[in-house]
């Protein structure tokens, strides 16, 4: 913008017997650029030559400042699995440890993953102590996951800088919370359920029927039964599951059955819509 603002000056000037040279043009805007360069760029050159200098008299200290763990690294640091394995390796013969190792820690992560997904886990003769211990580190890590998991939700509520892929693995854990809070309410339910009475039930029955009428409630009807499209509708149908069998040149048992109840379907549609 510069260059363009000084060509458009300039060719004012560069016309008649004075042409270029120095001393002539317009020279504001490339000393405006300069001066801001200048004011921007000395405080940093302060501070690097000052650093330099700093470090060529008394030398590197790098044992004063503390190794960060980056943020990839902080979870993989929580050493629960690290306690595990103490603890199964400890209660294992040395025979056995090193080709069962590795199996245990399989079922670790699988049974982590099912509590994750809410999904219920028992597997058929695994020892008693090994399956406590598994429970028991389960349950210490889901407390570390939830905890992290509200911790990280109240930075984001209080507006502090939060990376937006730690806000969508957030959004992600609170879901499979809510998921497993809503299935265990309905598992509850379903086992201890339902929670009213019928006397109230058929109170709350009485009052919903006594606010329909009282609005003039319609009743929506029901479809009929019977519609005139339905033998076009279900011949079509038909000829598409009859495409499936045409491509193909051998049929098994249960596909040469299939196909006998789909012609005699195509035969006889009113039949079979009844």
């Amino acid at each position: 913008m510069t260059k363009d603002l000084k060509h458009l000056i300039y060719y004012r000037f560069h016309t008649g017997p004075v042409g270029k040279g120095p001393g002539n043009g317009f020279w504001a805007p490339g000393w405006r650029v300069w001066l801001f360069f200048m004011r921007c760029i000395d405080p940093l050159l302060e501070q690097w030559l000052g650093n330099l200098l700093a470090r060529q008299f008394e030398g590197r200290n790098s044992k004063g400042v503390a190794k960060s763990i980056t943020k990839q690294r902080v979870e993989p640091y929580y050493d629960l699995r690290a306690a595990f394995m103490h603890d199964i390796l400890g209660m294992m013969p040395e025979s056995i440890k090193q080709n069962k190792s590795k199996t245990i820690l399989q079922h670790l992560s699988e049974a982590w993953r099912c509590w994750k997904a809410n999904i219920p886990r028992k597997v058929p003769g695994m020892p008693t102590a090994i399956e406590n211990i598994i429970l028991r580190y389960i349950k210490s890590k889901a407390d570390w996951w939830c905890s992290a998991a509200h911790y990280n939700r109240e930075r984001i509520r209080r507006g502090a800088t939060v990376d937006k892929a730690a806000v969508k693995k957030n959004l992600g854990r609170l879901a499979r919370l809510y998921l497993r809070a809503e299935q265990e309410r309905q598992h509850g339910y379903l086992k201890d359920g339902p929670y009213i009475s019928a006397e109230q039930a058929v109170a709350i029955y009485n009052a919903t029927v006594h606010w329909l009428e009282s609005r003039k409630f319609a009743p929506i009807p029901f479809p009929p039964l019977t519609y005139k499209h339905d033998t076009k509708l279900l011949v079509l149908a038909l000829e598409k599951l009859k495409e499936a069998y045409s491509v193909k040149g051998r049929l098994n048992q249960s596909q040469r059955e299939e196909l006998a109840l789909i012609e005699q379907a195509y035969d006889n549609p009113q039949e079979c819509l009844s």
